[in-house]
């Protein structure tokens, strides 16, 4: 492994030494762009201004071009004729298998389907180069009729900014005769504000709609212009008057007259919306019938129609309950159209889960009235699969040992006839993990055997006693009963957990067509009991010395775990955590408290606990252009022990180091406090006391964050440059473990940092990451020597060490 490193760093540096002549390819006349710089900026964000650009300049690295270079080097093997005579030579060939299939119109989309991908993969290999031309960078040939056009460009965006009087120039800095750095130089002037609005509606229902609405305009005195801004108003008075009735209301009705000749500078706004061409008023329809279709068309066979609060059901053979579809639908006869319960019907119909597909249609109805203005409302929604099996085979890499998982997961829908959602799982696989118990310098890995199952039933609705089905209607309600078996079994301990819970989960949306962006879930009841099998005796004492008390070691023994809790999201990111977004979640959880509620749930020998948690965790995701990302996260907890109680439940306590944490240390290694636990050594015939860096260091206090600075390095391979620090720590004092409880005046002095590099492969579905770390300040050193970042060496980033650690996990850390 090491010999491939050495390998792998010398290509890069062969690769960073062509580059660093980056103009070597160069034509006589010809310049190399390798930087664009906007300045002057008070108001307008840079990195607008940097996606205006009509010409990229290539990327620099410590003053070479590697990305140029690996491009400039693909190109040697690159071939356009010889790639077109491919391409061909296999239409040719797609033709002569066409001809040879005859009117077989399957066997001929077989032939089409094999041919297309591989003719398509070669028409992009001849117009974007091969692999290595793909991920490098074409040279960027300075083009002055270009960086006109990107001045242009950025005037015009300044004056739909409100920047009308703005001067944008630019400059062009010639280094080593071939280099070119730009300057843009921008004077954005004064920028023009709202000052007054006025509004010119003949159609006077509309009128009073848009005036008793006004207050909720985006356009604001005192803001500054902008056609954005603008474009947003219109689609807000198009989507109110398209939820009052106006089911023909275009947004092209919608017009914004700007004045800005007034003195000083001030933007006028009229919002003008025009009648019809052919009435002095728009129309408002409302609602005659609705008809809900659940099932695929089978012609020339009658369907049943069932009439249920209104709502016409029909079907061949009625398998959905019409009270719960009637919680889902907001389309109602006698209602004006709604465009907004339109997309409300069709979300909580897609939340169920139970259809593949909805869509809702609007027929006119023909009046004798000219007056009289109605729709029939026909909802369709065709049926999912009844059973759907999902099965996940793959392996782990963890303490540098492959483990084997798998995993099959089967739904049955609507199994009850309520759109209720039956899940049944079963899993199992190994993983490696470092024993707890270790007395050896080198520590050793311990393959965990995992296996269980479980069993859930989801209903779409809130089911507690006394209320009806209509408890929070409009948040995709849903109660969720589950049970489970895991087993978990190791050279330390064997032990089972059965667990039965119950959880109540809603959402709340910001946008009816976009996902949600807070969830809730409440769980009054869960029990957990946990049955211990085997325990090695060594691994008792073990955690009574380390702990030097029985505490931790009472943690391992057979338990009934109660507990209810609720969590808290809030998220507005996406899969790929590309936004300008917050995520905040939140948990408390309190356990035990059945005695407290007068419920004895003793039973034998089993242990109970009672205990408090609290868990939040808040990300900011910061958008930086041009594929760059700086992202941060702060997470924090306190679980301690409740009235009789003084044992906190193992798996209730903290920890810190890992994939997901502070990445310099080991997974769940890291803490407590100042504070080491040793191991007793003999050296040259002496019994000495080591540090032990392979203990697991559970804590009531957890405090960490980290920041990234995230960038595309080329394609779909993403890097990232990243800072850690957090810790664990006790709350109360013990004598014993000096440095491990938390102080407020001195956690801060306590906090490991680490900081390291990361290469992502960003595969669409998946994200798969590497992560590098190394320490750089560890908390458990004597004062002086806490600095530890000189302890770092290349050659053991793939070894097992206690100074860097290679990190490999499935998704973001955060």
């Amino acid at each position: 492994m090491t010999s491939r490193v050495y390998i792998y760093a010398l290509a890069f540096t062969i690769l960073c030494i062509t580059g660093c002549v980056p103009t070597r390819y160069l034509g006589e006349e010809e310049q190399l762009l390798v930087s664009v710089k906007p300045v002057g900026l008070n108001y307008v964000d840079p990195v607008a201004i940097q996606g205006l650009y009509r010409q990229e300049p290539n990327r620099l690295v410590l003053g070479s071009a590697p990305y140029l270079a690996l491009y400039n080097f693909g190109k040697k093997f690159y071939d356009p004729p010889k790639i077109q005579q491919k391409i061909e030579a296999l239409e040719a060939k797609r033709q002569e298998k066409i001809a040879e299939a005859g009117k077989d119109s399957v066997e001929i989309a077989k032939i089409r389907n094999k041919y297309e991908g591989k003719v398509e993969r070669l028409e992009t290999k001849l117009k974007e180069g091969n692999l290595l031309m793909q991920i490098g960078e074409p040279p960027a040939i300075y083009d002055s009729l270009q960086m006109e056009r990107t001045i242009d460009q950025i005037e015009i965006y300044l004056n739909s900014n409100g920047f009308f009087n703005s001067e944008v120039s630019y400059t062009k800095d010639v280094k080593r005769d071939k280099l070119v750095y730009v300057t843009i130089n921008i004077d954005e002037k004064t920028p023009y504000r709202y000052s007054d609005f006025t509004y010119t509606i003949p159609d006077t229902a509309i009128k009073q709609i848009v005036l008793r609405n006004a207050d909720r305009s985006l356009l604001k005195l005192g803001d500054i212009y902008d056609e954005d801004v603008l474009t947003s108003e219109r689609d807000r008075l198009y989507n109110l008057l398209r939820n009052r009735g106006y089911y023909d209301f275009a947004r092209a009705y919608i017009n914004f007259e700007v004045d800005t000749t007034k003195a000083g500078s001030y933007a006028q706004v009229n919002t003008i919306i025009q009648n019809p061409d052919e009435s002095s008023r728009h129309k408002v329809y409302t609602i005659n019938n609705v008809y809900f279709k659940s099932d695929i068309d089978r012609f020339g066979i009658p369907r049943d129609t069932v009439k249920f609060n209104g709502i016409n059901y029909t079907a061949y053979r009625h398998r959905y309950s019409h009270e719960i579809l009637d919680q889902k639908i907001d389309i109602q006869p006698g209602q004006l159209y709604s465009q907004l319960q339109t997309t409300t019907t069709q979300r909580k119909l897609s939340n169920l889960d139970v259809f593949q597909f909805n869509n809702v249609l609007y027929n006119k109805v023909t009046s004798p009235f000219d007056s009289v203005y109605q729709l029939n409302a026909f909802i369709n929604a065709v049926p999912a699969k009844k059973f759907q099996e999902t099965t996940e085979v793959g392996i782990n890499f963890t303490e540098r040992k492959p483990g084997p998982f798998t995993s099959v997961r089967l739904r049955v829908r609507n199994i009850f006839g309520g759109a209720e959602n039956l899940d049944i799982g079963v899993y199992g696989g190994l993983e490696g993990q470092l024993a707890l118990v270790d007395t050896d310098e080198e520590a050793k890995t311990d393959m965990i055997k995992e296996f269980g199952g479980n069993v859930s039933i989801t209903f779409p609705v809130i089911l507690v006693p006394f209320t009806n089905k209509s408890l929070l209607s409009d948040l995709n309600p849903r109660t969720r009963v589950f049970t489970g078996l895991s087993s978990e079994e190791r050279s330390e301990y064997k032990r089972l957990n059965y667990q039965l819970g119950l959880d109540y989960i809603w959402q709340r949306y910001r946008n009816p067509s976009q996902p949600p962006v807070m969830q809730y879930t409440f769980s009054p009841v869960n029990f957990n009991i946990i049955e211990v099998n085997r325990v090695d005796s060594t691994f008792i004492r073990y955690l009574e010395r380390f702990s030097n008390s029985r505490s931790l070691a009472e943690s391992f023994e057979s338990a009934l775990l109660s507990f209810m809790s609720f969590n808290f999201i809030y998220n507005t990111n996406d899969f790929a955590q590309t936004r300008n977004a917050r995520y905040f979640r939140t948990q408390v959880e309190l356990g035990g408290l059945s005695q407290q509620l007068g419920l004895n749930l003793n039973l034998g020998d089993l242990r109970t606990f009672q205990y408090g948690r609290i868990n939040p965790d808040y990300r900011r995701y910061i958008p930086l252009g041009g594929e760059r990302l700086f992202a941060y996260r702060v997470n924090a907890g306190v679980a301690k022990p409740l009235f009789d109680s003084n044992v906190l439940p193992y798996d209730k306590h903290f920890f810190a180091g890992g994939a997901t944490s502070v990445r310099a240390w080991q997974s769940r290694r890291l803490g407590l406090g100042s504070y080491f636990s040793t191991t007793p050594t003999e050296v040259n015939g002496d019994t000495i006391l080591v540090r032990n860096f392979n203990a697991e260091q559970p804590g009531e206090v957890l405090l960490e964050g980290s920041a990234e600075y995230r960038f595309n390095m080329f394609s779909f391979i993403n890097g990232a440059v990243f800072v850690d620090a957090g810790n664990v720590w006790e709350l109360k004092k013990d004598p014993a473990k000096p440095g491990a409880n938390f102080e407020f005046g001195r956690f801060y002095k306590e906090l490991a940092v680490g900081t390291g590099f990361g290469i992502r492969f960003d595969l669409s579905v998946v994200v798969l990451r590497f992560d590098i770390a190394t320490k750089v300040i560890d908390p458990a050193e004597i004062k002086g020597e806490r600095f530890v970042l000189d302890n770092f060496k290349f050659s053991q980033i793939f070894t097992r060490n206690n100074q860097t650690s290679l990190n490999i996990g499935i998704g973001y850390p955060f």
